[in-house]
């Protein structure tokens, strides 16, 4: 079978779309009319930048809230170390704690002199602070490098003949700095170091801390009756560079009122507020926790970071922390 294809010999016009030069069709890519077409508007333009802030608006806020619980947990992590090691010292240490002041002191409390020192009943400090000139070599106080390297050594190896103590059980010099901790952005003052200050954390001073010659001061670990709710170290906002010897306040009242009336003892023992309102704390049985300040003038005095500011009237947060204050009076 075949099949024959006829073409249409219909004749097309001269003016039909089909014989139109491209130019004049409107289909020409580069016509204005279809350049206009696949242009933005200025409004659809706004309507866009519009949405993205709204976006950036929403998100910028969970960011820094993700940014902040990063801090406090790698904090957390920092001060759990120091409480391990704290127990650990105590455990190979027929049961005494290590010293939580910052500097190697006399029978009498005074500091002892550089090249000279000895490792009196109490121990050796945590770690041994510049301030009281006690380090061999001497630190580089002249810029922030030497000063941040003279804290690490004095938790490292104060001294050739003297290793730290808490060094061996947790052997990394950064757990002494608190990530949200900011007073290492304040301005560095040669030779003094404040208000900068790198090291964020102040060990409590009735637990073999600088008040050695206290009738209130615990030596034995096994002392701490209470060991889940008497903290080491507390975050502190010193402002001299460092912090200093040990963290004290202010004790009013008895266990049976609540320790009601206590106080922070001053500017340098003040507590902090790395935590946005919140200080991060560890505690005799090897936990860590954060505790939020419900007082504003807690806040206020907390973020000051100046070394003068007022100390504010006792408040539901210095009773708190008095609660959980070690020593004599509350074991």
């Amino acid at each position: 079978m075949q099949f024959t294809i006829f073409a249409s010999r219909t004749p097309v016009s001269a003016n039909s779309p089909l014989k139109r030069p491209a130019h004049e069709s409107g289909c020409n890519p580069g016509s204005p009319k279809l350049l206009r077409a696949k242009a933005f508007t200025l409004i659809e333009l706004l309507v866009v930048i519009a949405i993205i802030a709204v976006l950036a608006a929403m998100l910028l806020p969970v960011l820094a809230k993700a940014k902040q619980k990063a801090a406090t947990a790698a904090c957390l992590t920092n001060v759990k170390q120091l409480a391990l090691a704290w127990i650990m010292y105590a455990d190979e240490s027929s049961d005494r704690m290590v010293s939580l002041s910052t500097y190697f002191q006399n029978s009498d409390g005074s500091a002892q002199t550089k090249g000279n020192l000895k490792v009196t009943p109490w121990g050796a400090p945590w770690r041994t602070d510049i301030r009281n000139g006690q380090q061999t070599p001497t630190p580089n106080t002249a810029n922030e490098a030497g000063w941040v390297a003279g804290i690490q050594q004095g938790y490292v190896k104060p001294d050739p003949g003297i290793d730290g103590p808490l060094y061996r059980y947790a052997p990394n010099p950064n757990i002494m700095h608190c990530p949200a901790d900011k007073h290492n952005l304040s301005a560095f003052t040669p030779t003094t170091g404040g208000p900068f200050c790198y090291d964020s954390y102040s060990g409590s001073a009735n637990l073999n801390g600088e008040g050695h010659t206290s009738a209130s001061c615990l030596v034995k670990r096994s002392q701490v009756i209470h060991p889940s709710d008497r903290f080491i170290w507390i975050e502190a906002s010193d402002s001299r560079g460092e912090n200093v010897g040990s963290w004290q306040m202010t004790i009013a009242g008895t266990q049976a009122n609540g320790f009601l009336g206590s106080n922070f003892q001053d500017a340098n023992d003040g507590p902090a507020a790395f935590h946005v309102t919140s200080a991060v704390f560890n505690f005799c049985d090897g936990h860590a926790e954060s505790h939020k300040w419900l007082n504003s003038a807690t806040i206020n005095f907390a973020n000051a970071m100046t070394g003068t500011a007022a100390v504010p009237a006792p408040n539901s947060d210095s009773q708190w922390i008095a609660q959980h204050y070690a020593g004599s009076q509350n074991p």
